[in-house]
């Protein structure tokens, strides 16, 4: 753990100053966002992305897929939706909708971004709402906070969200991090992600990456796995 706090600390304060500005891009469930958590950046109107994240569930160790599309429905709106299967139905494979809408009317250069949200709405238990905010940084990194709420159980489940994502070695790679914490609930995500091009960006994520076997589930919100993938944007 400590080890680990270590490299994120050195990432963060190692991180490189770059212009490129990354397109929207879409979380494993489909929000435009870091690794789980949503940012409060949305799909510009008329401008669409779709994206596939597979790898391994390590707690079940099943395989684990994601496919997911949103569309700038409408100015500061983002409308989407994503599909989840394994090969056991711990994600119980189907088809769920996410909405966010954007609260900011900011054109600046280092923009305050804010947006509220829902994922996964027609789920019957793992749908959340959220509130989120964005602060874009001059040194090409942005800082990301609020608050997501789940109904685990039939129950309402507030948790705080925390993000960061900088340039790693070249303008083109992010390293992202993004954590949960509430009640019993602590989980922390860790990613990369590599822009081939304006369009397309290569994902490697790390899902719940402190817990193991012996973690109650209500200890945290996703299991832990290992993903790779890619998403397409159509910057229109």
């Amino acid at each position: 753990m400590k080890k680990l706090l270590v490299f994120i600390t050195l990432i963060i304060l190692t991180g490189q100053s770059f212009a490129f500005v990354p397109q929207p891009t879409p979380n494993i469930v489909g929000s435009t966002g870091l690794i789980r958590m949503p940012s409060a950046d949305v799909i510009p109107y008329k401008n669409i992305n779709f994206g596939i994240d597979t790898g391994n569930n390590n707690i079940t160790n099943n395989f684990a897929l994601f496919y997911k599309m949103s569309l700038g429905t409408f100015q500061g709106m983002e409308l989407g939706f994503v599909g989840m299967d394994d090969t056991k139905g711990y994600m119980q494979e189907g088809v769920f909708v996410n909405m966010k809408y954007s609260l900011s009317s900011d054109t600046s250069p280092y923009p305050l971004l804010f947006a509220i949200g829902v994922e996964n709405l027609s789920s019957f238990n793992r749908s959340d709402v959220y509130m989120i905010a964005t602060r874009y940084i001059p040194n090409g990194s942005r800082f990301h906070f609020g608050f997501l709420g789940d109904f685990p159980g039939n129950r309402f489940r507030p948790l705080g969200a925390l993000g960061y994502d900088c340039p790693f070695f070249s303008e083109r790679t992010c390293f992202l991090i993004d954590m949960f914490a509430g009640e019993y609930v602590y989980q922390l995500d860790l990613g990369l992600r590599w822009y081939v091009s304006d369009s397309v960006a290569l994902n490697l994520s790390g899902v719940n990456v402190l817990a193991d076997k012996d973690t109650p589930a209500d200890n945290y919100k996703d299991q832990k796995m290992v993903l790779i993938g890619f998403s397409w944007i159509n910057p229109l």
